[in-house]
């Protein structure tokens, strides 16, 4: 529903904000339609700087989103266990521990050392994306 046109206008206008477009998803909850819209920064995600994002972007996706219902904006940090679809997911990811769920439904659990176009490193070991279902990082407490 997002078209790369308008994703790239989002992460323009999030960038001006001092913060990174993670990623856009579009949901169903209760009945309701959210578009959830992930930031990212290196100072950190506050509730503020949200609501500071959300009141910025706002305009744009009322005039601009293709989306025929009601929907409810979020704007949101990916979390400190998030997922990781893009290289630059991984890129943002490096150092930090990964669960990797792969297309034989084998799972890997691994330090995240490197990350390419092609795919990723975890303890010494190359994984195209391509071989990978699900890739995200956890938290150890």
């Amino acid at each position: 529903m997002i078209t790369p046109a308008l994703e790239e206008k989002l992460a323009k206008y999030i960038k001006g904000c001092d913060c990174e477009l993670y990623d856009i998803v579009m949901l169903k909850e209760f009945n309701q339609d959210i578009l959830r819209i992930y930031i990212t920064s290196k100072e950190g995600i506050t509730l503020d700087k949200c609501q500071e994002v959300s009141n910025l972007i706002s305009p744009l996706l009322d005039v601009e989103v293709p989306i025929a219902s009601k929907y409810i904006l979020e704007v949101s940090s990916p979390g400190i266990e998030r997922v990781l679809k893009k290289p630059s997911h991984f890129a943002l990811s490096l150092g930090e521990r990964v669960e990797v769920k792969m297309m034989d439904k084998t799972i890997l659990e691994g330090v995240l050392q490197e990350c390419d176009d092609e795919g990723f490193v975890i303890d010494s070991q190359k994984i195209p994306y391509s071989q990978t279902k699900k890739v995200k990082t956890i938290f150890q407490w």
